[in-house]
């Protein structure tokens, strides 16, 4: 989907957006630009004109000056580069991991009904009450 130029460009921003820090890896080191990117883009297909045309807008620039005039002057780009970029990051299995998110977990539903059938209960037997309306 991202040819060779375009994944050499993405590399340097995604490592400007998500450098090394505090023991976690950069984006690239987290094969964001060469593994992820391409789930996140599956997810996000509404995304990928704008995402790559701002790859191409990019490239050949220095990566930091590229973001900054990204978010001056087209922010719906830099903003899909920043939501695939931290999307694709977190879907690295050991990026959740180490910040220990085991991802969404299904949660079954609480079976509150009884409540509900007292709730009705009581309103049944107040019985009918009108609002009067003033003129």
């Amino acid at each position: 989907m991202l040819n060779e130029k375009q994944v050499a460009t993405y590399a340097l921003l995604a490592d400007v957006l998500i450098p090394s820090a505090e023991g976690m890896p950069s984006a690239s080191e987290a094969d964001v630009p060469t593994v992820w990117i391409l789930k996140a883009l599956e997810y996000r297909p509404d995304l990928k004109d704008t995402f790559l045309a701002a790859l191409d807008s990019c490239a050949d620039q220095d990566p930091s000056d590229a973001l900054q005039r990204l978010n001056e002057d087209d922010t719906v780009s830099f903003d899909a580069v920043g939501v695939l970029t931290s999307g694709a990051y977190f879907l690295n299995p050991e990026i959740k991991s180490r910040i220990g998110y085991p991802g969404q977990q299904p949660v079954p539903a609480k079976d509150d009904s009884e409540t509900y059938l007292d709730l009705l209960a009581a309103v049944a037997e107040r019985g009918p009450i009108y609002r009067a309306t003033v003129e």
